[in-house]
């Protein structure tokens, strides 16, 4: 594409400079002015130009449309008249644009090619281990490591600043803390502290629950004895109210009044719940084996 070319910034006169050329170019050669700008380099700019381009393309618009037709006027005349519509149609436009372009100094780069301003440094070799480069050919490294590239890590341990209470022992890129025997690294990870007291161990955990489990055994068995006495005298109660009903009820049992009948189930309900209290603490106590007056599976039986 064809166009203008002028030139916003100040380069200088172009002449032929002796030197090694771009960076890993072989021999001597002619140098960018732009290596040496003589006014220096503002955002990394060494010149702005500004190009003018012309443009082709088409667009569209709305064209007006006349359509005649007749019409009745006054005094029953025909007349011809029009209306106008309107329809899309194209054209072709040509104009020019005029388009900035940035030269960069050496070093810099756009960080994207649009971009007026030269602000992303280059490092011939790349910054290590995190480092950022912020001039040409000059990182910023990261806390642990330095060297012109990032590349050599710092010992920590021996800059004379006092990082640990007791031990400091230098990694790549950082250090880590140690503690002497009985002593542990407390949580900022620098300074130490006594050791926390153990938790109580397996066995003096296994003599409480034995314990407990006693505790709980006679009481279960201290109940099941109270609901066995209970049992036994709601059995003999039942047993004479039987009795009674068959000397006082020679009729048939559907003959009975409602209330007696009431009396009676509410007694056999009693009887009932009772018998399935028993039946639940006898399962109860047989789950933890305690029949055969032991405590579970791995722990010897009581004499």
């Amino acid at each position: 594409m064809a166009g203008r070319l002028s030139f916003l910034g100040r380069v200088g006169p172009q002449r032929s400079l002796k030197g090694s050329g771009a960076p890993g170019s072989p021999g001597p050669g002619p140098l960018n002015a732009c290596h040496f700008p003589p006014h220096g380099c503002s955002q990394g700019v060494c010149s702005k130009q500004t190009l003018v381009v012309p443009l082709r393309y088409n667009e569209s618009y709305s064209q007006p449309v006349y359509k005649p037709y007749l019409t009745l006027c006054s005094g029953r005349r025909v007349c011809s008249t029009y209306r106008t519509t309107y329809h899309v149609a194209w054209r072709e436009v040509r104009r020019e644009v005029q388009q900035t372009h940035a030269v960069c100094c050496q070093g810099w780069k756009k960080r994207h090619p649009g971009a007026l301003t030269c602000d992303e440094a280059i490092c011939a070799k790349p910054c290590q281990n995190g480092g950022v480069c912020v001039r040409p050919d000059q990182c910023e490294c990261a806390p642990g490591w330095g060297g012109k590239h990032c590349h050599v890590d710092v010992d920590e341990c021996r800059t004379g600043v006092t990082l640990c209470s007791h031990g400091c022992f230098n990694t790549a890129g950082s250090f880590t803390c140690g503690c002497p025997w009985g002593l542990v690294l407390g949580p900022d990870g620098r300074t130490c502290a006594e050791r926390a007291p153990e938790p109580p161990t397996s066995a003096s955990i296994l003599s409480v629950a034995v314990r407990e489990a006693g505790h709980d055994e006679r009481a279960l068995r201290r109940e099941i004895r109270e609901l066995r006495g209970r049992l036994e005298r709601l059995e003999q109660w039942a047993s004479q109210a039987g009795a009674w009903v068959r000397a006082v009820l020679p009729m048939p049992p559907e003959e009975l009044q409602p209330e007696q009948v009431a009396e009676l189930w509410g007694r056999g309900d009693r009887i009932e719940s009772l018998s399935d209290q028993v039946l639940l603490l006898e399962e109860r106590l047989g789950a933890c084996s305690c029949e055969d007056n032991s405590l579970g599976p791995g722990l010897n039986r009581r004499s």
